[in-house]
């Protein structure tokens, strides 16, 4: 085969496992999340593999400091799938040549703490109730117009559960290899990842010089925990109030299912 014969049809490259803490202050009230990142992109940067042209490749050094950048100005950094599609969006805008963002963003549990005789959270003091993780996968694309598509899908992974009772083995196939015994009242205990995906959404393209803009729609009604009331319920703009009821729905059906074969660790 001759070299001009070869053809690289696709390309994706980019920063793993960039690690973000941020600190979100309202005067005395402190906010915190914790992130690992990862940016892979693709567009016309085939040049780079097949004539050696690093004209076309954005740094992965640079894709660290711009996730730093926007982790610093963005006023979506609490919520991980509005980060996310940020995050894209702001980086498709600025190189024209990348046509494609995937935004992957793993977050730490950090909860306030409440102070013994006192009802409120603590205003800036946390713990880790949990190794779970909340996890967001994003897609931003260019389309034919000046709009771009994002795509999210987000839920939980490693969540660590156990039952003492309510779950069952019996049934199984019986033959000369079998030695288990069959067991209608056993402790249980798995490892659930949960998945979802949000419907895709129209996000417009920046107009400020910087390419940093990034607007929630204004119709939206917002509750006191960042969900949304209304028309928007159960969309990425509610992506708190989803993750929250998909944690709870979660829990309460496994203690509350009496599981007569669950046999695989995680489940979608």
């Amino acid at each position: 085969m001759f070299a001009s014969e070869v053809v690289l049809k696709s390309a994706r490259y980019g920063k793993d496992k960039i690690r973000l803490f941020r600190v979100k202050r309202e005067g005395s009230f402190h906010y915190v999340v914790e992130y690992n990142v990862t940016v892979l992109l693709e567009g016309d940067i085939d040049v780079a593999y097949t004539k050696a042209d690093n004209g076309v490749v954005v740094a992965t050094d640079s894709i660290k400091n711009i996730t730093y950048y926007l982790a610093k100005l963005s006023d979506h950094i609490l919520i991980p799938e509005r980060f996310a599609l940020h995050l894209g969006t702001h980086i498709l805008s600025r190189y024209a040549h990348i046509h494609k963002a995937f935004i992957t963003i793993e977050q730490l549990r950090w909860s306030r703490i409440t102070v013994s005789g006192e009802q409120k959270a603590h205003s800036h003091s946390f713990y880790r109730d949990g190794d779970d993780k909340r996890i967001v996968e994003a897609v931003v694309e260019k389309g034919d117009s000046k709009k771009l598509t994002g795509t999210v899908s987000a839920g939980i992974s490693d969540l660590l559960v156990l039952k003492s009772t309510g779950s069952a083995f019996e049934g199984y196939i019986q033959d000369e290899y079998t030695t288990l015994v069959e067991v209608p009242e056993r402790i249980f205990s798995t490892s659930i990842d949960l998945t979802y995906t949000f419907s895709p959404v129209s996000i417009a393209t920046p107009t400020d010089l910087e390419f940093l803009d990034f607007d929630v729609p204004q119709n939206l009604a917002f509750d006191s925990q960042g969900g949304v009331k209304g028309k928007g319920e159960g969309g990425v703009w509610d992506a708190l109030g989803v993750a929250e009821r998909a944690r709870t729905a979660t829990l309460d059906v496994f203690a509350t299912d009496e599981s007569a074969s669950v046999q695989v660790g995680r489940a979608h």
